[in-house]
């Protein structure tokens, strides 16, 4: 059975503005669109949505572009929901990283389980309002290389959960809701040409975050690399990404378990809730090129999976997606594209997503 999930956003920019005084100095943008969306937990969804680009002078560029951004939207749903987030990364003079998040949702989500063969037509929804301060500062140690701390932390409150429902009956981490408080390393290795809109360069995030303050007990480890080919010239790119989020301990809230799907990781499942578990492990791939004007397109294929324990994954089981995209250049000179992109995932599914910047 075919299941469809949409989500488009459209984002015609009501407000583009660039200013640049010197090309070696700094030089800022500003785009804000207008974004309505629908999907079928939330209903009608309209907003505001922003960017701005920031560029440090051409002399702490080193060889590569560092461009600080901050990107805030809002959303307000006909069912008086509300979703909303503040994403900054900046680069100090010094190339010093700032980079993080604060969020604040009010959101009615789906639980089908933990494991990765649940029904997609099989779920109960509950309300999960929630604040979450994420994020990690980290040192240049070296034109390449960050080294740091990141954090999180979260307060959710989980609502409006069905008397012997799903949730109920697997008796699930986490229904309660409660405060985490993690804090660990963080390592980062970034050769990127661009950090918007890369053409060549590798980049490598690793991350221990250690959450033991709170209502729960468990250690999170991250791992993401990426790589990036200019294949022929600049215009066509191939990149590609490993990305596994693992978890030790015994009470990890299962909204913090770790997800496939959404529109950065295996775009095609059709919900973003259907497979999580305390191991996770995805790869992508997704080739990018210009077409005329402002307008490219994107190919994208992956596969990936969620288990117990590591030694439970097995290949046959591994979830596999495709699709392809389009992109709109609204910041031209900082490569800073909008995208709409649909996938299709293993059993059928289909899921359209639009965002701001690419994927990964």
């Amino acid at each position: 059975m075919i299941r469809i999930v949409l989500s488009v956003v459209f984002l015609i920019p009501i407000f583009l503005f660039a200013q640049e005084r010197d090309r070696t100095k700094k030089k800022s943008s500003t785009a804000i669109f207008p974004a309505v969306s629908y999907a079928p937990e939330t209903g009608l969804q309209f907003g505001v949505a922003a960017v701005r680009v920031l560029k440090s002078n051409e002399k702490n560029q080193s060889d590569y572009l560092r461009q600080s951004t901050l990107s805030p939207f809002f959303l307000y749903t006909f069912k008086h929901q509300i979703i909303s987030a503040i994403n900054l990364t900046y680069f100090t003079p010094n190339d010093n990283l700032l980079d993080g998040s604060v969020r604040y949702f009010n959101f009615p989500d789906a639980y089908f389980g933990v494991g990765n063969d649940n029904d997609p037509n099989v779920s109960e929804t509950y309300t999960n309002t929630f604040f979450q301060l994420r994020g990690s500062y980290l040192k240049s140690t070296s034109a390449k290389t960050f080294l740091g701390i990141g954090w999180d932390g979260q307060f959710n409150s989980i609502r409006k959960i069905i008397p012997n429902g799903m949730l109920a009956s697997d008796n699930a981490a986490g229904i309660e809701g409660g405060l985490l408080l993690g804090l660990g390393p963080a390592f980062r290795y970034d050769t990127r040409d661009n950090t918007i809109y890369p053409s060549k360069g590798y980049f490598v995030t690793l991350r221990t975050l250690f959450t033991y303050l709170g209502n729960y007990s468990y250690t999170n480890y991250l791992i993401d690399a990426r790589k990036y080919i200019s294949l022929w010239n600049e215009a066509n790119i191939l990149a590609f990404q490993l990305f596994s989020g693992m978890n030790t301990g015994d009470k990890i809230p299962f909204y913090k378990l770790p997800q496939l799907g959404g529109d950065d990781r295996l775009r095609g499942i059709s919900n973003a809730s259907l497979y999580r578990d305390r191991q996770m492990i995805y790869a992508q791939v997704e080739y990018r090129r210009p077409l005329f004007w402002r307008f490219g397109m994107a190919a994208f294929a992956g596969v990936g999976d969620v288990a117990e324990d590591f030694g439970d994954f097995t290949v046959s089981e591994f979830k596999y997606v495709f699709g392809m995209g389009g992109r709109m250049a609204v910041i031209p000179e900082d490569k800073l594209n909008i995208r709409v992109d649909l996938g299709v995932a293993r059993g059928g599914q289909i899921a359209i997503y639009a965002g701001i910047r690419e994927a990964f």
